[in-house]
């Protein structure tokens, strides 16, 4: 399909630009999850941290449902992946000693074209992956600044409900 993809209903409605007659009537509400779920445990221990982190942040503002998970589960792997290839361009293992030592990005490509770079090619990669989930979660400045979260325990203005069902 050409275009731009369509937005959910209730990210429209976040964002203030819903318009009651390009309404989805029968757009799916996926459950909320209520509670932050535990990480899958083959994700690598950046990966878990983001889990926690992010998980925790969209439990809180309700934004997260059961079918999200996937999406939020390759989200952290992704950073997973950044991170380790990360560590394997700017802090490699020393053959010698086994510890890892500093590197600079010009120590890293020295004597190398983009054919024999896997480990920064695989980092920039995972780097556009991870970009990528931040922004369907709304968690970028630039996306974040697009959401405007309703107030929770107030009355909703009645002026602003006719004028938003209009």
């Amino acid at each position: 399909m050409a275009g731009r993809p369509k937005k959910p209903t209730k990210l429209k409605l976040v964002q203030g630009t819903l318009r009651k007659s390009r309404t989805n009537e029968n757009e799916p509400e996926p459950e909320p999850v209520s509670e932050v779920p535990r990480p899958p445990s083959y994700l690598t221990k950046y990966a878990k941290k983001l889990w926690k982190t992010l998980a925790g942040e969209l439990v809180e503002k309700g934004i997260l449902t059961v079918v999200d998970l996937p999406a939020l589960e390759v989200c952290c792997e992704a950073y997973g992946q950044y991170r380790a290839a990360h560590e394997a361009v700017f802090r490699p293992v020393d053959k010698e000693t086994g510890k890892r030592t500093k590197r600079t990005l010009a120590g890293y490509m020295e004597g190398k074209n983009s054919q024999t770079m896997p480990e920064y090619m695989s980092m920039t990669k995972a780097f556009y992956y991870f970009k990528a989930y931040l922004i369907e979660f709304g968690m970028t400045p630039a996306s974040r600044g697009r959401i405007d979260l309703p107030d929770s325990g107030e009355e909703e203005d009645p002026m602003k409900r006719l004028y938003h069902e209009a």
